[in-house]
């Protein structure tokens, strides 16, 4: 399995539909996701690994950087199972509850 981090100060939804449409676009499918309160995003997908330089130069369009692993991105044809993990650098976390008064 891949583990790739990406980076972007786009909106959460927006960005994650480009996430989803770039994975798809680059011959790939989504497995799995989960969000964490709108400051990350963690997609499970497949992509053919010669798909991902590509992927990556359509993600820096729309405003996601995906950061290419230490030892360049795979030349091989077959499906990568990959996670990607997508970071929010301005967004306002929605951590906040109501909690009820004390006394």
């Amino acid at each position: 399995m891949l583990f790739l981090e990406a980076t972007t100060r786009a909106e959460f939804h927006a960005a994650v539909s480009a996430l989803s449409q770039a994975i798809a676009t680059a011959g790939g499918w989504v497995v799995s996701h989960q969000f964490f309160a709108q400051a990350r995003a963690v997609i499970g997908c497949e992509c053919p690994g010669t798909a991902l330089a590509g992927m990556a130069a359509a993600l820096e369009a729309a405003g996601i950087t995906l950061h290419p692993p230490e030892v360049g991105w795979p030349d091989d044809a077959r499906d990568l199972r990959m996670q990607i993990a997508l970071s929010f650098v301005a967004a306002r976390a929605d951590f906040r509850r109501a909690v009820p008064a004390f006394g």
